[in-house]
């Protein structure tokens, strides 16, 4: 990228500078529609939202930017002083820059966190965030495009957020702090995702998936998707589909943990361990629920050895083919009176390929064992837990030097 403007020594951590002037600049700028505004400003507390959002921007404002390489990605999740004035820096120099490759130069700071977190106390940051408003407000001209996510919600106080605001887009993804609004906008969110896949359903039946997704944005559309998958051609959603392929939400942090437990991830299994404890999760109801995943994956595992089942495909689009009739009929007997999607049993029998058959006994063994001990040790049962994980993962995981 080529300057427009004077040379940045590189010891001026005030970052002051008269900016360099356009014929869009200053008074005309403030009269364009939103849509035209060179400047767009996403934040809110809903941080999926303030992600998709960001991303179709890029997509409508500079889609060819991106596709030549021409976008300028700055990572604004900063922790330290020192940082956040490196950034501002880069961002000064950024916007007053063209790019000789593509008519648009484009700069996009990701999840910023220079004007939330407490980075933003310290007086030079706040300073260098002054010369930053200086230049902003008074507009980019037509070869800049600057998209600024924020981390967060800013507070309407900001004075950074009402000088922008005269010359920027701004969009505010929040979700409500009362219990009763932030369910009416996840069903609202629920009926918007359902009906822009074409899919329909009763009432209470949409009402079931929102109570069983929870109010959290990115699960909302993953469940959605999963959803939409499992129906195939089939456009009508039924109480019995709802059942069988979206968990409620403390059930899908179990079967979370559970498939942490078959990743052998043991960071990311004692963080949700921890956040069920947290959320008053009951342990008896963690470990039945881990107990069981683990019982299906071994038995699984049992079946794919004896080539009773086979895989087909990866991901969501991954299929589980039962080879044997008796095979899947004994599966279901073991299950009783539950069920389990296609999804979640191609899941699962890929998972159990991390382990021998000898491995996925001893697990089931130990589960087991640890269920038992809720009743009879003095232990606290969310530590036994933990033991079964140490446990678990320590057996099958080999030791390096």
């Amino acid at each position: 990228m080529l300057r427009l403007d004077g040379d940045l020594s590189a010891d001026d951590s005030k970052i002051k500078r008269k900016p360099a002037w356009h014929p869009l600049r200053s008074g005309y700028v403030r009269d364009m529609p939103p849509e035209a505004k060179q400047i767009v400003l996403i934040h809110g507390n809903d941080e999926f939202q303030v992600e998709q959002e960001s991303r179709a921007v890029l997509e409508e404002r500079c889609a060819e930017a991106k596709a030549n390489g021409a976008l300028h990605t700055l990572e604004g999740d900063v922790d330290t002083i020192d940082a956040a004035l490196e950034l501002l820096k880069e961002v000064m120099t950024a916007v007053q820059s063209f790019n000789m490759f593509s008519p648009v130069n484009a700069t996009w700071i990701k999840e910023s966190t220079f004007l939330t977190g407490a980075v933003f106390k310290s007086q030079d940051v706040k300073e260098s965030v002054e010369s930053f408003q200086e230049l902003l407000t008074q507009g980019l001209g037509p070869e800049q495009f600057l998209l600024l996510s924020i981390k967060g919600k800013l507070a309407a106080s900001s004075r950074f957020l009402k000088a922008i605001k005269q010359v920027a887009d701004v969009r505010e993804f929040s979700k409500s702090s009362k219990p009763w609004e932030l369910e009416k906008e996840t069903l609202a969110q629920v009926q918007m995702g359902l009906k822009s896949r074409g899919i329909s359903g009763p009432a209470r039946v949409v009402e079931e998936v929102a109570a069983r997704i929870g109010t959290d944005s990115r699960r909302c559309e993953q469940e959605l998707e999963k959803l939409d998958l499992s129906l195939g051609d089939r456009r009508e959603i039924t109480l019995r589909d709802v059942e069988d392929m979206i968990s409620a939400q403390a059930e899908s942090q179990i079967f979370q943990l559970a498939d942490c437990l078959a990743s052998k991830d043991l960071n990311r299994c004692m963080d949700l361990l921890a956040r069920l404890e947290t959320q008053g999760a009951s342990a008896i109801a963690v470990i039945a629920t881990l107990h069981n995943s683990i019982r299906e994956m071994a038995y699984l595992r049992g079946l794919l050895a004896r080539q009773a089942i086979r895989l087909e495909g990866q991901g969501r689009f991954g299929k589980l083919i039962w080879v044997e009739s008796e095979a899947k009929e004994d599966f279901q007997r073991m299950l009783g009176d539950k069920s389990r999607s296609p999804f979640r049993l191609h899941q699962l029998a890929r998972q159990s390929m991390a382990f021998s058959v000898s491995q996925m006994d001893r697990m089931v063994r130990a589960s087991s064992e640890t269920y038992a001990g809720m009743f009879r040790s003095r232990l606290p049962q969310m530590e036994q837990i933990r033991i079964l994980i140490l446990k678990v993962i320590s057996q099958c995981v080999p030791l390096s030097a």
